[in-house]
């Protein structure tokens, strides 16, 4: 082989793997980005509730998953099945 075979062979693979690291990082980023707007938006909803009152939270996504949260403030929760 050449040695300019040898140096494009070398960029090509350093390129890819430079390419998936920072493919990763920005999908990294974009969870932690939307983890913490989710977080934000359970507390503002949290505070919202008067002391004993309760709220439900039911949210069905278009994948086919759902998440059901019940918050109660200032009394104890019963577990729920």
């Amino acid at each position: 082989m050449s040695t300019a075979a040898v140096v494009l062979s070398v960029v090509s693979i350093i390129t890819g793997k430079a390419c998936v690291l920072a493919g990763l990082w920005l999908r990294l980023r974009w969870r932690t980005r939307h983890e913490q707007v989710q977080r934000q938006h359970l507390t503002s909803v949290t505070r919202s509730i008067a002391d004993g009152g309760r709220v439900e939270i039911v949210e069905r996504r278009p994948d086919g998953h759902s998440i059901h949260i019940q918050v109660a403030r200032g009394q104890e929760m019963r577990n729920v099945s």
